[in-house]
């Protein structure tokens, strides 16, 4: 057993000496799929650890806490989050194709990632200390994703092909529907209302409905 342990001190000092970019990108995808399943007060540096196959020292050495290593998957989320939403070539579309576009880009990243909605939901609404933690690079992601936006609202309300709004309405319409449908899939599926053999189409059928009645809703 001391033998053991002194091989794995050995290997956790030859990592930290050679900067192995790849032990740290192993602990970040651990860390990522424990804080996506339980949360960030269920996760523990020594589960994230074990799941890794390292020693916890090694952990602390490359993110010294918890709370820096989330930060990291947090912040890498978020800006996958705005990047899926954001793209210039969508300022060439027009306006209705435009919403329809990063929409159904954001249904699709959360129909992957089918975890994300519940850390989303949870460290803005159980954990103000991470929310405050986190508001200034996530105020600067969304200035970003926002400002390119605000003249093309303007110039179609302008126009009077859409109601009086604003980026923020919109934004917070796309990811309140779309996030919500996510959150109450599994209940849908525990209830026995969406079933493996119908679930593909009825995901299907449910993004459509949602880029529906955002364009809908901005109509005059």
């Amino acid at each position: 057993m001391l033998i053991k342990y002194a091989m794995k001190d050995k290997d956790d000092k030859e990592g930290r000496e050679g900067g192995d970019s790849s032990m740290e990108e192993r602990i970040l995808a651990s860390a990522e799929r424990l804080f996506l399943s339980k949360g960030y007060n269920l996760t523990s540096m020594t589960e994230i650890a074990r799941e890794t196959g390292c020693t916890q020292a090694l952990v602390h050495y490359y993110f010294r806490t918890k709370e820096n290593l989330f930060s990291k998957i947090f912040e890498a989320k978020f800006h996958q989050f705005i990047g899926c939403i954001v793209q210039r070539e969508d300022e060439e579309l027009p306006f209705a194709e435009l919403i329809s576009a990063r929409t159904s880009r954001l249904f699709d990243l959360m129909a992957d990632n089918q975890r994300l909605p519940f850390m989303f939901l949870s460290e803005f609404v159980i954990n103000p200390e991470q929310r405050l933690t986190l508001k200034d690079s996530i105020f600067n992601l969304c200035a970003e994703a926002t400002s390119r936006l605000e003249a093309m609202i303007a110039a179609e309300v302008e126009s009077g092909r859409i109601r009086p709004t604003g980026t923020m309405d919109i934004t917070l319409n796309m990811f309140s529907l779309v996030v919500t449908f996510f959150v109450v899939l599994p209940f849908l599926e525990d209830m026995g209302l969406v079933t493996e053999a119908n679930k593909e189409e009825f995901i299907a059928q449910r993004k459509q409905e949602i880029i529906r009645t955002i364009i809908g809703s901005l109509k005059p």
